[in-house]
């Protein structure tokens, strides 16, 4: 697709020469009037202005400038005029034009001028998106369990490596901070890391995010869009939730992955790539593969270098540090003193299983803070709040009663958490057996669909 550029001046012979010379390898609009160029701007969202510095009424182009930016900061502006005058190329540039020619330039200086302007604009906006990429925050790797052990062992191993890796884990386990510590001990890290939830993005907008888009290439597309993959050159690109992708779009990583190439959608420019790619997942690709709800040449080029990270009731021990970590990070950021926990409170929070993994504990630790800052939490604090949390009793040890009446309903509630843990078990397997179709996972267990429903709710999966 060509690119667009807006040619405001008075002078309409300057407009159609230009037009001559280089209608070709651009999209040319023009006007002769301030109120002309405004409404074209507005209606054709060009990749570049000429704008003349002396229009007609006596109106300076540099007035017109500070407008233009108005609309969009974004639209590169070369100034144009008869008069090569040094002093209003400085001005021109102070309000935010990108250069400054000469009507009398050659048609060759002219084209290269435009081409370097219009590539300017897309490393200024990928410059924006890498900015905001680095500033997101994230969490280390914390624990000294024997399964973080054999992760950073892992990635140690495969960091230095430009191959793919696929980390698989539940929701929650923290596979992207896996992600980054790859990109981190690479030799791409003092480029951009890029992570994109897949099941985040509608199905008909996972292509253009993945790959970009022209402008005018669907509905809503008024102007050109880098796409991740293109973001995230010569770095890292972190597909979160990879299994969520259209069958289509699979087609187009693939592509990507063995060509290391790929277009825009609604361009025709082949754009190559050495951005590195990890993916991550929940669900069993294997499963999805046998199923056809996945292409097995996709998983067998993702699975290059597997990392499985367990969950977090897996990994108890590391339960301690997290909580020392995290309450640490978490306090600075809200700008609040810490809780405090003791020993015994942080053995009842290990008994706990952690459904949502480190998550679930990121969560639970942000609102101690924000409710407890600075005082210490007692067992009957966190008994209360997960069961607010989770609606189900949670047993706190040594605190079983010598009254009957009230033994014995804690006995029934102990058996009450334990029976769902059992159920939640089933159901999560089910579900994972038969890649998510509730109706052939009922029929198989032999009950009903609307029951597993509420089962599967009861287990938050």
């Amino acid at each position: 697709m060509k690119n667009r550029i807006l040619v405001i001046d008075h002078n309409s012979k300057f407009s159609d020469n230009l037009l001559e010379l280089s209608k070709k390898d651009y999209e040319f609009y023009s006007a002769e009037s301030v109120e002309e160029g405004i409404k074209l701007i507005r209606e054709k969202f060009p990749d570049l202005i000429l704008l003349d510095l002396k229009l007609n009424n006596g109106i300076n182009g540099i007035d017109i400038l500070k407008e233009i930016k108005m609309i969009d900061a974004f639209i590169p502006v070369i100034m144009i005029t008869d008069n090569g005058s040094i002093n209003t190329a400085v001005k021109s540039a102070k309000n935010g034009s990108e250069n400054y020619i000469s009507k009398t330039s050659s048609p060759y200086e002219m084209k290269s001028l435009f081409d370097k302007t219009i590539r300017s604009k897309l490393n200024k906006q990928k410059s924006i998106e890498i900015k905001q990429e680095i500033e997101k925050p994230f969490f280390n790797i914390v624990g000294s369990s024997e399964a973080v052990k054999v992760i950073n062992e892992k990635i140690n191993l495969v960091a230095k490596s430009p191959i793919t890796v696929l980390i698989t884990g539940e929701s929650g386990t923290g596979k992207e901070l896996v992600a980054r510590q790859i990109h981190l001990k690479s030799e791409r890290s003092n480029e951009v890391f890029v992570a994109v939830n897949c099941g985040a993005i509608p199905v008909n907008l996972i292509e253009s995010e993945l790959f970009g888009h022209e402008r005018g290439s669907f509905t809503g597309a008024v102007q050109r869009q880098l796409g991740k993959f293109e973001i995230a050159e010569n770095g890292t690109l972190f597909l979160d939730e990879v299994s969520e992708l259209s069958l289509d779009a699979q087609v187009k990583i693939m592509r990507v992955l063995q060509e290391k190439e790929f277009e825009r959608v609604g361009g025709n420019k082949t754009i190559k790539t050495n951005t590195r790619v990890i993916a991550a997942t929940n669900k069993n690709l294997k499963n999805l593969v046998d199923a056809r709800k996945f292409r097995e040449d996709l998983f067998y080029r993702l699975d290059v270098f597997p990392i499985d990270v367990p969950p977090l009731r897996e990994r108890k021990e590391d339960i301690q540090e997290l909580i020392h970590y995290l309450l640490y990070n978490i306090s600075i950021e809200l700008k609040m003193l810490p809780p405090k926990f003791s020993n015994d409170t942080v053995e009842l929070l290990k008994s706990y299983d952690w459904p949502g993994n480190i998550r679930e504990l990121i969560n639970y630790l942000t609102r101690s803070v924000i409710l407890c800052a600075g005082k210490e939490i007692t067992q009957e604090m966190i008994a209360r709040s997960l069961i607010d949390c989770h609606k189900k009793d949670f047993f706190v040890p040594g605190n079983t009663s010598l009254k009957w009446k009230e033994m014995n309903k804690q006995r029934k509630n102990a058996a009450e958490v334990a029976s769902r843990k059992v159920e939640a078990e089933f159901a999560k397997k089910l579900l994972e057996k038969f890649d998510g179709n509730v109706s052939r996972a009922a029929e198989y267990a032999g009950i009903n669909r609307t029951n597993l429903h509420k089962m599967i709710k009861r287990a938050g999966l």
